[in-house]
């Protein structure tokens, strides 16, 4: 199918525990390897103009082989522990940024807009699944259930499934979902992603564009 090699590495890399900075020294030597990379002892070695962390590792590698004089700061563990939290705090807070950013730039885009695209199931939960539009790379959350939460769907937690009638739902089928913005609560607007197909009677909004009927990938 396509874009499966796509959504896999994703799913498969959100399972890694994220990497962080520490001292050497500080935890036991068996807890030095980076799992994303499956390196048993790993540091960055990269241009120092990129983040601070390779200024600190330049600095003890010129210590190291004598081309610099070290300094007391370099030899407090307790000092550069604390650094490196500090490194490790900077860097959630600029993925943060990052998606907050992303997340106001979507809403922007889809702004007084209904559109409807093709889609992929990533995963499935009880009352929804999330789905990735590949063409404009964006993710969302398409709920199976009202706000009273009443769903036609019925989940499956051994299969990881959702079914409804002769509609069954699992990761990696291609759907078609409608999105727009609610504005409801102008300070928390968010997107709103109805699913179009498949067909499920007296659930779907109606495709407002011309389309051939979709076909699950696993039917």
């Amino acid at each position: 199918m396509p874009y499966f090699n796509t959504l896999l590495r994703i799913l498969t890399t959100r399972c890694m525990t994220q990497a962080v900075y520490f001292c050497g020294g500080t935890i036991p030597y068996a807890e030095f390897k980076h799992y994303g990379l499956a390196a048993p002892i790993y540091t960055h070695f990269t241009s120092p103009i990129r983040r601070y962390a390779d200024v600190m590792v330049h600095r003890f590698l010129a210590a190291a082989v004598y081309h610099e004089e070290i300094y007391p700061a370099l030899l407090d563990k307790k000092l550069i522990q604390s650094v490196c939290q500090n490194l490790n705090h900077r860097h959630r807070m600029g993925q943060y940024a990052g998606r907050a950013s992303v997340k106001l730039h979507t809403i922007l885009l889809f702004r007084g807009k209904e559109v409807e695209e093709e889609a992929y199931i990533m995963f499935v939960k009880k009352n929804a699944i999330q789905a990735m539009v590949p063409r404009i790379g964006l993710e969302g959350t398409v709920f199976v259930e009202d706000k009273k939460g009443r769903s036609p769907f019925v989940f499956n937690e051994e299969e990881f499934t959702l079914t409804a009638g002769d509609v069954k739902l699992r990761s990696f089928d291609r759907v078609r979902i409608r999105i727009a913005v609610d504005s409801s609560n102008q300070q928390h607007q968010k997107l709103d992603i109805k699913l179009v197909e498949p067909k499920v009677p007296g659930w779907n909004v109606d495709s407002q564009v011309p389309a051939k009927k979709l076909k699950t990938d696993s039917a």
